[in-house]
Protein backbone atom coordinates (compact mmCIF):
# COMPACT_ATOMS: atom_id res chain seq x y z
CA UNK A 1 0.00 0.00 0.00
CA UNK A 2 1.20 3.38 -0.37
CA UNK A 3 0.28 6.67 0.19
CA UNK A 4 0.94 7.71 -4.16
CA UNK A 5 -1.42 6.97 -6.51
CA UNK A 6 0.06 4.63 -9.74
CA UNK A 7 0.08 5.36 -13.12
CA UNK A 8 -2.52 2.38 -13.19
CA UNK A 9 -4.40 5.51 -12.75
CA UNK A 10 -3.96 7.35 -15.71
CA UNK A 11 -3.82 4.44 -18.15
CA UNK A 12 -7.31 3.25 -16.86
CA UNK A 13 -8.77 6.79 -17.65
CA UNK A 14 -6.98 6.55 -21.18
CA UNK A 15 -8.88 3.69 -21.44
CA UNK A 16 -12.44 4.99 -21.07
CA UNK A 17 -12.42 4.85 -17.28
CA UNK A 18 -13.30 2.89 -14.36
CA UNK A 19 -16.51 1.29 -16.01
CA UNK A 20 -14.79 0.42 -19.20
CA UNK A 21 -11.91 -0.86 -17.19
CA UNK A 22 -13.79 -3.54 -14.85
CA UNK A 23 -15.80 -4.59 -17.77
CA UNK A 24 -12.51 -5.52 -20.00
CA UNK A 25 -11.16 -7.60 -16.56
CA UNK A 26 -14.39 -9.05 -17.15
CA UNK A 27 -13.50 -10.54 -20.57
CA UNK A 28 -10.70 -11.53 -19.15
CA UNK A 29 -12.12 -13.91 -16.29
CA UNK A 30 -11.77 -11.52 -13.21
CA UNK A 31 -14.28 -9.41 -11.94
CA UNK A 32 -13.68 -6.86 -9.75
CA UNK A 33 -15.49 -3.83 -8.52
CA UNK A 34 -15.05 -0.01 -9.16
CA UNK A 35 -14.59 0.99 -5.34
CA UNK A 36 -11.50 -1.87 -5.22
CA UNK A 37 -10.30 -0.68 -8.61
CA UNK A 38 -10.40 2.87 -7.01
CA UNK A 39 -8.25 1.68 -4.15
CA UNK A 40 -5.76 0.22 -6.68
CA UNK A 41 -4.82 3.21 -8.83
CA UNK A 42 -4.82 5.36 -5.96
CA UNK A 43 -3.20 3.67 -3.07
CA UNK A 44 -1.63 -0.03 -4.50
CA UNK A 45 -4.57 -1.86 -2.77
CA UNK A 46 -4.73 -5.27 -3.78
CA UNK A 47 -7.68 -7.72 -3.01
CA UNK A 48 -6.24 -10.40 -0.30
CA UNK A 49 -7.73 -13.22 -1.93
CA UNK A 50 -6.46 -13.97 -5.40
CA UNK A 51 -3.98 -10.72 -5.82
CA UNK A 52 -2.39 -12.47 -8.16
CA UNK A 53 -4.79 -13.02 -10.35
CA UNK A 54 -6.04 -9.74 -9.86
CA UNK A 55 -2.83 -7.91 -10.38
CA UNK A 56 -2.43 -10.37 -13.80
CA UNK A 57 -5.65 -10.03 -15.14
CA UNK A 58 -5.20 -5.64 -15.33
CA UNK A 59 -1.77 -6.46 -16.88
CA UNK A 60 -3.51 -8.58 -19.49
CA UNK A 61 -5.73 -5.66 -20.31
CA UNK A 62 -2.80 -3.13 -20.70
CA UNK A 63 -0.83 -5.36 -22.88
CA UNK A 64 -3.87 -5.76 -25.29
CA UNK A 65 -4.32 -2.37 -25.42
CA UNK A 66 -0.42 -1.69 -26.39
CA UNK A 67 0.39 -0.59 -23.10
CA UNK A 68 3.62 -1.34 -21.00
CA UNK A 69 2.17 -3.05 -17.66
CA UNK A 70 5.01 -2.95 -15.81
CA UNK A 71 5.35 0.59 -15.14
CA UNK A 72 1.38 0.95 -14.39
CA UNK A 73 2.72 -0.17 -11.09
CA UNK A 74 5.25 2.54 -10.14
CA UNK A 75 4.33 6.12 -8.47
CA UNK A 76 2.67 9.26 -11.03
CA UNK A 77 5.87 10.42 -9.72
CA UNK A 78 8.69 8.53 -10.59
CA UNK A 79 9.78 8.02 -14.05
CA UNK A 80 9.64 5.16 -15.63
CA UNK A 81 10.93 2.75 -19.46
CA UNK A 82 11.10 4.59 -22.07
CA UNK A 83 7.54 2.65 -23.17
CA UNK A 84 6.11 3.60 -19.88
CA UNK A 85 3.54 5.97 -21.88
CA UNK A 86 0.66 4.54 -23.84
CA UNK A 87 1.74 3.97 -27.72
CA UNK A 88 -0.30 4.50 -30.88
CA UNK A 89 -2.09 1.81 -31.06
CA UNK A 90 -0.63 -0.74 -33.24
CA UNK A 91 2.79 0.45 -32.32
CA UNK A 92 2.65 -2.85 -30.31
CA UNK A 93 1.75 -5.00 -32.69
CA UNK A 94 -0.97 -5.72 -30.58
CA UNK A 95 -4.53 -4.58 -31.69
CA UNK A 96 -7.77 -5.40 -29.20
CA UNK A 97 -11.05 -6.30 -30.80
CA UNK A 98 -13.47 -3.52 -31.87
CA UNK A 99 -16.04 -4.80 -28.28
CA UNK A 100 -12.73 -4.24 -25.90
CA UNK A 101 -11.25 -0.81 -26.04
CA UNK A 102 -11.81 2.82 -27.07
CA UNK A 103 -9.10 3.97 -29.35
CA UNK A 104 -7.30 6.94 -27.17
CA UNK A 105 -4.01 7.97 -26.42
CA UNK A 106 -2.31 10.84 -25.67
CA UNK A 107 -3.94 14.50 -27.18
CA UNK A 108 -3.20 14.57 -30.37
CA UNK A 109 -2.61 11.43 -31.82
CA UNK A 110 -4.18 10.26 -34.70
CA UNK A 111 -6.13 7.03 -33.60
CA UNK A 112 -8.93 4.43 -35.25
CA UNK A 113 -12.71 6.24 -34.11
CA UNK A 114 -14.57 3.85 -31.66
CA UNK A 115 -17.16 6.07 -30.41
CA UNK A 116 -20.27 6.62 -32.98
CA UNK A 117 -21.47 10.57 -33.18
CA UNK A 118 -24.82 11.27 -33.77
CA UNK A 119 -25.41 13.00 -37.12
CA UNK A 120 -28.74 14.61 -38.34
CA UNK A 121 -30.02 14.49 -41.47
CA UNK A 122 -30.05 17.65 -43.57
CA UNK A 123 -32.52 19.36 -46.12
CA UNK A 124 -31.14 17.64 -49.44
CA UNK A 125 -31.24 14.22 -47.44
CA UNK A 126 -34.64 14.81 -46.60
CA UNK A 127 -35.78 15.58 -50.25
CA UNK A 128 -34.21 12.83 -51.28
CA UNK A 129 -36.19 10.61 -49.90
CA UNK A 130 -39.21 12.22 -49.33
CA UNK A 131 -39.10 12.82 -45.80
CA UNK A 132 -40.89 15.93 -43.99
CA UNK A 133 -38.24 15.48 -41.18
CA UNK A 134 -35.77 13.77 -39.41
CA UNK A 135 -37.02 10.63 -38.14
CA UNK A 136 -34.22 10.09 -35.27
CA UNK A 137 -34.34 13.85 -33.99
CA UNK A 138 -34.16 13.81 -30.24
CA UNK A 139 -38.25 13.96 -29.01
CA UNK A 140 -38.99 16.70 -26.41
CA UNK A 141 -41.81 15.33 -25.23
CA UNK A 142 -41.72 12.47 -22.19
CA UNK A 143 -44.82 10.70 -23.78
CA UNK A 144 -43.65 10.09 -27.10
CA UNK A 145 -41.53 6.53 -26.63
CA UNK A 146 -41.15 3.48 -28.14
CA UNK A 147 -42.28 0.06 -25.78
CA UNK A 148 -42.06 -3.89 -26.55
CA UNK A 149 -43.06 -5.93 -24.39
CA UNK A 150 -40.59 -5.79 -21.92
CA UNK A 151 -40.00 -2.10 -21.51
CA UNK A 152 -43.76 -1.95 -20.77
CA UNK A 153 -43.29 -4.65 -17.74
CA UNK A 154 -39.82 -2.32 -16.38
CA UNK A 155 -42.20 0.43 -17.02
CA UNK A 156 -44.92 -1.38 -14.16
CA UNK A 157 -42.38 -2.68 -11.74
CA UNK A 158 -40.94 1.17 -11.46
CA UNK A 159 -44.13 2.05 -10.97
CA UNK A 160 -45.08 -0.62 -8.53
CA UNK A 161 -41.82 0.29 -6.46
CA UNK A 162 -43.02 3.87 -5.88
CA UNK A 163 -46.85 2.54 -5.05
CA UNK A 164 -45.02 -0.58 -2.11
CA UNK A 165 -42.20 1.53 -1.30
CA UNK A 166 -39.96 -1.10 -2.56
CA UNK A 167 -35.80 -0.49 -3.63
CA UNK A 168 -35.53 -1.38 -7.44
CA UNK A 169 -31.92 -1.55 -9.55
CA UNK A 170 -32.53 -0.67 -13.22
CA UNK A 171 -29.35 -1.57 -15.50
CA UNK A 172 -28.89 -1.64 -19.08
CA UNK A 173 -26.16 -1.01 -21.41
CA UNK A 174 -24.95 2.32 -23.01
CA UNK A 175 -27.91 3.56 -25.03
CA UNK A 176 -30.22 1.37 -23.72
CA UNK A 177 -32.77 3.88 -23.55
CA UNK A 178 -32.56 4.07 -19.62
CA UNK A 179 -32.74 7.43 -19.25
CA UNK A 180 -35.67 7.84 -21.84
CA UNK A 181 -37.63 5.33 -20.12
CA UNK A 182 -37.06 6.74 -16.66
CA UNK A 183 -38.17 10.38 -18.29
CA UNK A 184 -41.73 8.65 -19.37
CA UNK A 185 -42.46 6.29 -16.29
CA UNK A 186 -41.23 10.02 -13.88
CA UNK A 187 -43.56 12.28 -16.00
CA UNK A 188 -46.85 9.98 -16.12
CA UNK A 189 -46.17 9.50 -12.04
CA UNK A 190 -45.89 13.30 -11.80
CA UNK A 191 -48.73 14.06 -13.78
CA UNK A 192 -51.41 11.72 -11.32
CA UNK A 193 -50.51 13.85 -8.40
CA UNK A 194 -50.31 10.80 -6.79
CA UNK A 195 -45.67 10.53 -6.70
CA UNK A 196 -43.65 12.66 -4.98
CA UNK A 197 -40.16 12.44 -7.46
CA UNK A 198 -36.64 13.02 -4.90
CA UNK A 199 -33.88 13.38 -7.03
CA UNK A 200 -30.49 14.46 -5.03
CA UNK A 201 -28.95 17.93 -6.93
CA UNK A 202 -25.54 16.80 -7.15
CA UNK A 203 -23.96 16.04 -10.74
CA UNK A 204 -20.91 14.26 -10.04
CA UNK A 205 -22.79 11.05 -8.29
CA UNK A 206 -19.33 10.19 -7.01
CA UNK A 207 -19.03 13.06 -4.37
CA UNK A 208 -22.71 12.34 -3.18
CA UNK A 209 -22.89 11.57 0.66
CA UNK A 210 -25.85 10.01 3.25
CA UNK A 211 -26.56 13.72 3.94
CA UNK A 212 -27.62 14.27 0.84
CA UNK A 213 -30.28 12.33 0.43
CA UNK A 214 -31.92 13.82 3.31
CA UNK A 215 -31.24 17.13 2.11
CA UNK A 216 -33.21 16.40 -0.72
CA UNK A 217 -36.36 15.30 0.83
CA UNK A 218 -36.66 18.22 2.47
CA UNK A 219 -36.32 20.04 -0.18
CA UNK A 220 -38.61 18.48 -2.10
CA UNK A 221 -40.82 17.76 0.72
CA UNK A 222 -40.96 20.95 2.35
CA UNK A 223 -42.53 23.33 0.56
CA UNK A 224 -40.54 25.71 1.18
CA UNK A 225 -39.29 25.80 4.60
CA UNK A 226 -36.36 26.46 6.14
CA UNK A 227 -33.74 23.66 5.92
CA UNK A 228 -31.96 23.08 9.20
CA UNK A 229 -28.25 23.46 9.39
CA UNK A 230 -28.19 20.46 11.67
CA UNK A 231 -27.62 17.39 10.02
CA UNK A 232 -29.77 15.51 13.07
CA UNK A 233 -32.28 18.27 13.05
CA UNK A 234 -32.51 17.93 8.81
CA UNK A 235 -32.91 14.01 9.49
CA UNK A 236 -35.75 14.25 12.06
CA UNK A 237 -37.59 16.92 9.59
CA UNK A 238 -36.71 14.79 6.73
CA UNK A 239 -38.63 11.77 8.70
CA UNK A 240 -41.89 13.80 10.09
CA UNK A 241 -42.11 15.15 6.08
CA UNK A 242 -41.99 11.63 4.96
CA UNK A 243 -44.74 10.16 7.52
CA UNK A 244 -47.03 12.79 6.69
CA UNK A 245 -46.35 11.92 2.88
CA UNK A 246 -47.53 8.31 3.56
CA UNK A 247 -50.38 9.58 5.56
CA UNK A 248 -51.67 12.06 2.38
CA UNK A 249 -51.69 8.58 0.04
CA UNK A 250 -48.64 10.06 -1.53
CA UNK A 251 -45.83 8.12 -2.65
CA UNK A 252 -42.06 9.73 -2.46
CA UNK A 253 -39.66 7.81 -4.75
CA UNK A 254 -36.05 8.82 -4.44
CA UNK A 255 -34.28 8.49 -8.26
CA UNK A 256 -30.71 8.29 -8.58
CA UNK A 257 -29.68 8.37 -12.65
CA UNK A 258 -26.08 7.45 -12.69
CA UNK A 259 -25.93 5.44 -10.21
CA UNK A 260 -22.91 3.52 -11.71
CA UNK A 261 -20.93 6.17 -10.60
CA UNK A 262 -21.63 5.79 -6.59
CA UNK A 263 -19.70 4.96 -4.03
CA UNK A 264 -20.29 2.19 -1.59
CA UNK A 265 -20.74 4.21 1.37
CA UNK A 266 -24.12 5.53 -0.30
CA UNK A 267 -25.67 1.99 -1.16
CA UNK A 268 -25.58 1.72 3.02
CA UNK A 269 -27.00 4.93 3.27
CA UNK A 270 -29.72 4.09 1.14
CA UNK A 271 -30.79 0.74 2.56
CA UNK A 272 -30.73 2.68 6.06
CA UNK A 273 -32.79 5.65 4.92
CA UNK A 274 -35.62 2.87 3.10
CA UNK A 275 -35.73 1.12 6.36
CA UNK A 276 -35.68 3.77 8.76
CA UNK A 277 -39.64 3.53 8.88
CA UNK A 278 -40.79 2.36 12.50
CA UNK A 279 -43.48 0.48 10.74
CA UNK A 280 -44.31 1.39 8.02
CA UNK A 281 -41.41 2.26 5.36
CA UNK A 282 -42.01 5.34 3.70
CA UNK A 283 -39.67 5.64 0.46
CA UNK A 284 -39.32 4.10 -2.64
CA UNK A 285 -35.81 4.50 -4.02
CA UNK A 286 -34.67 3.32 -7.74
CA UNK A 287 -31.38 3.30 -9.02
CA UNK A 288 -30.92 3.70 -12.80
CA UNK A 289 -27.15 3.45 -14.00
CA UNK A 290 -25.02 1.40 -16.76
CA UNK A 291 -24.23 -1.94 -16.46
CA UNK A 292 -25.45 -5.52 -17.85
CA UNK A 293 -24.13 -9.01 -18.74
CA UNK A 294 -21.98 -9.28 -21.61
CA UNK A 295 -21.86 -11.68 -24.28
CA UNK A 296 -20.41 -14.80 -21.87
CA UNK A 297 -22.87 -14.28 -19.05
CA UNK A 298 -20.45 -11.68 -17.09
CA UNK A 299 -22.14 -9.10 -14.91
CA UNK A 300 -20.34 -5.41 -15.15
CA UNK A 301 -20.82 -2.14 -14.50
CA UNK A 302 -23.71 -1.06 -11.68
CA UNK A 303 -25.03 -5.10 -12.21
CA UNK A 304 -21.74 -5.99 -11.10
CA UNK A 305 -21.65 -3.89 -8.15
CA UNK A 306 -24.62 -4.78 -6.95
CA UNK A 307 -23.98 -8.56 -7.45
CA UNK A 308 -20.38 -8.15 -6.67
CA UNK A 309 -19.50 -5.67 -3.77
CA UNK A 310 -19.64 -7.94 -0.57
CA UNK A 311 -19.43 -4.01 1.14
CA UNK A 312 -23.36 -3.16 -0.15
CA UNK A 313 -24.62 -6.59 1.05
CA UNK A 314 -27.35 -5.53 2.86
CA UNK A 315 -28.49 -2.82 0.34
CA UNK A 316 -28.16 -5.59 -2.53
CA UNK A 317 -30.11 -8.40 -1.12
CA UNK A 318 -33.16 -6.14 -0.51
CA UNK A 319 -33.49 -4.40 -3.90
CA UNK A 320 -34.68 -5.72 -6.92
CA UNK A 321 -32.45 -5.97 -9.79
CA UNK A 322 -34.00 -5.94 -13.49
CA UNK A 323 -31.73 -5.49 -16.36
CA UNK A 324 -33.22 -3.85 -19.93
CA UNK A 325 -32.03 -6.63 -21.86
CA UNK A 326 -31.24 -6.87 -25.57
CA UNK A 327 -33.43 -5.30 -27.74
CA UNK A 328 -32.16 -6.60 -30.88
CA UNK A 329 -35.47 -8.76 -31.37
CA UNK A 330 -37.86 -5.64 -31.46
CA UNK A 331 -35.62 -3.12 -32.87
CA UNK A 332 -37.11 -3.42 -36.28
CA UNK A 333 -40.30 -2.23 -34.38
CA UNK A 334 -38.14 0.63 -33.00
CA UNK A 335 -37.25 1.93 -36.48
CA UNK A 336 -40.66 1.36 -38.15
CA UNK A 337 -42.23 3.44 -35.14
CA UNK A 338 -39.11 6.43 -35.66
CA UNK A 339 -40.70 6.35 -39.52
CA UNK A 340 -44.02 6.58 -38.62
CA UNK A 341 -43.69 9.33 -36.56
CA UNK A 342 -42.80 11.67 -39.28
CA UNK A 343 -45.08 10.00 -41.88
CA UNK A 344 -43.30 7.79 -43.44
CA UNK A 345 -42.72 3.88 -43.59
CA UNK A 346 -39.59 1.96 -42.84
CA UNK A 347 -39.80 0.15 -45.88
CA UNK A 348 -40.09 2.88 -48.65
CA UNK A 349 -36.20 3.79 -47.64
CA UNK A 350 -34.45 0.70 -45.99
CA UNK A 351 -34.37 -2.82 -47.98
CA UNK A 352 -35.12 -5.60 -46.13
CA UNK A 353 -31.59 -6.98 -45.90
CA UNK A 354 -30.52 -3.52 -44.49
CA UNK A 355 -32.65 -3.35 -41.84
CA UNK A 356 -31.30 -6.55 -40.64
CA UNK A 357 -27.85 -5.65 -41.19
CA UNK A 358 -28.36 -2.55 -39.16
CA UNK A 359 -30.12 -4.22 -35.87
CA UNK A 360 -27.26 -6.76 -35.84
CA UNK A 361 -24.81 -4.16 -35.75
CA UNK A 362 -26.73 -1.26 -33.52
CA UNK A 363 -28.37 -3.73 -30.40
CA UNK A 364 -29.47 -0.75 -28.96
CA UNK A 365 -32.27 2.43 -30.13
CA UNK A 366 -29.48 4.86 -29.72
CA UNK A 367 -27.04 2.84 -32.16
CA UNK A 368 -30.27 2.06 -34.56
CA UNK A 369 -30.60 6.08 -34.84
CA UNK A 370 -26.76 6.19 -35.63
CA UNK A 371 -26.10 3.90 -38.11
CA UNK A 372 -29.59 4.51 -39.51
CA UNK A 373 -28.83 8.28 -40.57
CA UNK A 374 -25.28 7.27 -41.09
CA UNK A 375 -26.55 4.75 -44.14
CA UNK A 376 -28.90 7.22 -45.59
CA UNK A 377 -26.19 9.60 -45.97
CA UNK A 378 -24.21 7.17 -47.26
CA UNK A 379 -27.54 5.72 -49.83
CA UNK A 380 -27.61 9.75 -50.90
CA UNK A 381 -23.59 9.95 -51.99
CA UNK A 382 -25.21 6.98 -53.99
CA UNK A 383 -27.58 8.54 -55.45
CA UNK A 384 -30.35 5.30 -54.27
CA UNK A 385 -33.80 6.06 -53.54
CA UNK A 386 -33.31 2.92 -50.95
CA UNK A 387 -30.82 1.81 -48.26
CA UNK A 388 -29.24 -1.34 -48.68
CA UNK A 389 -26.97 -3.30 -46.57
CA UNK A 390 -23.60 -2.32 -47.75
CA UNK A 391 -24.60 1.40 -46.88
CA UNK A 392 -25.33 0.36 -43.65
CA UNK A 393 -21.75 -1.73 -43.44
CA UNK A 394 -19.94 1.39 -44.18
CA UNK A 395 -21.08 3.70 -41.55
Amino acid sequence: MTDQSLRLKTYVQQLGGQVQFTRLMAEQGYSCSRSLLNQTCNHGVLPKRNGDAYKQAINQVLRTAGMDAESAWLPQSESGPANAHPPKIGASGSVPSINQLPRTTQRGDSTAMMNKTKATLEPEHLRHFSLSDDPFFDLADHREIWLNNHLEYVKHLIQRTAENRGMMVLTGDYGAGKSTLLRHVLGEMIASGKAEIIMPDRLDRRAMHGDMLTLAIVDQLGGGMRIPRSVLQRDRLAKRLLTTAMERGEHPLLVIDEAHDLRTELFVALKRLWDSGLIFREIGILLVGTGGKDAGGRSWGLRWEIEGNPDIREFAERAHLVDLGRLAATLPEYLAWRFRKVGAALDEVFAPGAVEVLTEQAQTPQLVGIYAVGAMREAYLDGALKVSADHVLRV
